[in-house]
């Protein structure tokens, strides 16, 4: 059995204010930012739209609260791990999220290495194309520390968090990111992960209820 982190502590929920932009999440693949903020100008220019958008740590340069957060419009996330607690908090203050599609991202990952720290290898920048120690799985399974084949990197991809949760936004392309980012409906968005995240909770705490139970009897 495995669960879930609820992160309910941050005692915030999503209340956006007229004005603020949305939030680009930090990403550790540094020469990606700049490639990242061409392309978004780009579609700005290709699609006559503008969305405002800032960096996390353009925005607070030290520190930040929960609350804070939960006042932008959304954050869209270039994720560098495939489970980062910092979502958690977002996705239970109910704040819309924005991520790229498993498909775009296995080839942002595989051109520009964005989800760094995927592998241990990743994290000293010394990425491999195997294992050091054979694996127990079959052969059809791909090797989950090949950095150099694409149908590696996206089999084991979508098993990151951001694509296992409902009401998360996918965008195809940065064109496809600024649209949505224009034309989605947030307050329902928030709305339904909202639901989500009360349904959550309430199976989370019988779940935990049910192992005290056992481990008391013992």
């Amino acid at each position: 059995m495995v669960l879930p982190s609820l992160c309910a502590y941050t005692k915030a929920s999503y209340k956006p204010i007229m004005r603020k932009p949305f939030i680009i999440a930090n990403m550790n693949a540094k020469n990606f930012r700049s490639n990242f903020m061409s392309l978004l100008t780009d579609s700005f220019k290709r699609l006559k739209m503008y969305v405002p958008i800032g960096h996390l740590r353009d925005i607070y340069k030290e520190h930040y609260r929960h609350f804070q957060l939960a006042q932008h419009p959304g954050i869209i996330h270039i994720p560098y791990q495939v489970s980062i607690m910092s979502l958690f908090e977002q996705y239970r203050m109910n704040i819309p999220l924005f991520f790229p599609s498993l498909d775009l991202l296995t080839e942002w990952h595989y051109t520009y290495r964005v989800v760094n720290e995927r592998t241990w290898d990743g994290i000293s920048g010394d990425v491999k194309n195997a294992s050091k120690i054979s694996g127990v799985l079959g052969s059809d399974i791909p090797d989950p520390n090949n950095e150099f084949d694409r149908n590696a990197i996206r089999y084991w991809l979508k098993f990151s968090d951001f694509y296992q949760w409902p009401h998360i936004i996918y965008f195809n392309s940065t064109d496809e990111l600024v649209i949505k980012l224009k034309t989605t409906n947030l307050a329902q968005v928030s709305s339904n992960m909202k639901v989500y995240n009360a349904n959550v909770r309430k199976h989370l705490f019988e779940q935990w209820r049910q192992i005290l139970q056992r481990t008391n009897s013992l």
